[in-house]
């Protein structure tokens, strides 16, 4: 027979019942030192005559439950978890599970499974010095982007950084590339990218780093330049927390794109872009975790026949032409091959360098033809 073990309010209940059934306490005595209802003391009483004193535990006890996973497949969830998900927060880890064991498992189960292997990821908790006031969202898709790039080592054993864009009133992330470090060049690609695929935007958000022409860079950066070509207005954060929409965006890729792509072993800039952009927002980030716009019409604006991304998303310099039709550019020096009807001495021509590093002399509008000369020594002075 089984063993029957009680705690002090069961032991309680059971010398009420016992006493009540000899006479020594009536039911409204009862029903006072227990704080139960006369209904409940008289189911008591009639298990009690039934059963004995097994009446104070519940039918089920020590049963095992109808809906109990079986230890075999335990086993099998965990090992899989501590083989190839051990960097997945649990969540995510459920959403794999649920696909490779086809089956759809208790969050609370799971998560008490990992507490037992100690396998859980810390959550991010954030020390605000002051009160923050929620900006509303934007009610159009495509009238506000933001943009920022964000060092990791998202692949491989090296750190690079994600340059990416997500759209203020949807969450939706447009667009984003891998580069080794953060540069106008990279962020060139990225919005050339972006805007060829969806339209001109009306705003776009950053913060105030010297490339987008922060404070390090006042009035003096190529992508203020090309975005007033555009007609795009540029706003700067003046804290993370302004832009939080993308700060919480790399947090969320930090968890849960870098377990991808370690399982599908990328390791180069190349297979992560195109994972990033053609598998992975298209099928497992946006549609979880973008939202609806409230306005259905949307903000993007067509690009203008004038308006060529290649000549505007281009690093643009002035340079002043030499009496011997040359011109100096980081150190080196070029002559200038092209036939002209007049000299040009002592104008200044435009330099242009395009996302592939291509360097462009222009001219009122005409592409000069140059060749890279060779510096002479320069004279010892005596």
């Amino acid at each position: 027979m089984r063993s029957l073990v009680v705690g002090t309010r069961e032991q309680l209940e059971i010398q009420t019942i016992c006493k009540l059934k000899a006479g020594e306490l009536s039911f409204k005595e009862a029903m006072d030192l227990l704080s139960v209802s006369e209904r409940t003391v008289r189911r008591w009483l009639r298990e009690y005559e039934q059963k004995g004193i097994a009446f104070i535990k519940h039918g089920n006890c020590a049963k095992t439950p109808a809906n109990k996973t079986s230890l075999d497949l335990k086993i099998q969830v965990m090992n899989y978890v501590e083989a190839e998900l051990f960097d997945f927060n649990m969540l995510h880890a459920l959403e794999k599970i649920e696909q490779k064991f086809n089956l759809k498992m208790n969050r609370e189960t799971f998560r008490r499974w990992c507490h037992q292997k100690g396998m859980v990821k810390k959550a991010h908790h954030c020390r605000r010095s002051r009160p923050r006031y929620k900006r509303p969202r934007h009610s159009r898709f495509g009238f506000m982007l933001q943009l920022d790039g964000s060092h990791h080592r998202w692949f491989g054993a090296k750190e690079s950084c994600l340059i990416a864009a997500i759209d203020d009133a949807t969450s939706e992330v447009v667009g984003g590339e891998f580069f080794e470090t953060e540069s106008m060049i990279g962020t060139f690609q990225v919005l050339t990218s972006i805007f060829k695929k969806y339209g001109l935007p009306s705003v776009l958000y950053v913060d105030r780093a010297g490339i987008y022409g922060g404070q390090k860079r006042t009035n003096f950066s190529q992508l203020v330049r090309a975005l007033e070509e555009l007609g795009i207005q540029i706003i700067y954060a003046n804290s993370p927390q302004g832009k939080g929409r993308i700060e919480r965006l790399f947090r969320t890729l930090q968890d849960r794109l870098i377990p991808e792509m370690r399982l599908l072993n990328i390791e180069t800039y190349e297979a992560a872009n195109e994972y990033f952009n053609d598998v992975y927002l298209p099928h497992l980030h946006n549609p979880r975790f973008s939202v609806q716009a409230q306005s259905q019409a949307q903000a993007w604006r067509p690009i203008q026949l004038h308006q060529k991304l290649e000549d505007i998303f281009c690093i643009k310099e002035r340079r002043r032409v030499a009496k011997d039709h040359t011109f100096s550019y980081e150190g080196n020096k070029y002559l200038i091959t092209t036939d002209l009807k007049y000299s040009i001495h002592n104008h200044d021509i435009e330099i242009r360098i395009d996302v592939k590093q291509n360097l462009t002399a222009i001219f009122a509008g005409r592409n000069l033809i140059f060749t890279k000369i060779t510096i002479g020594p320069k004279r010892i002075a005596s």
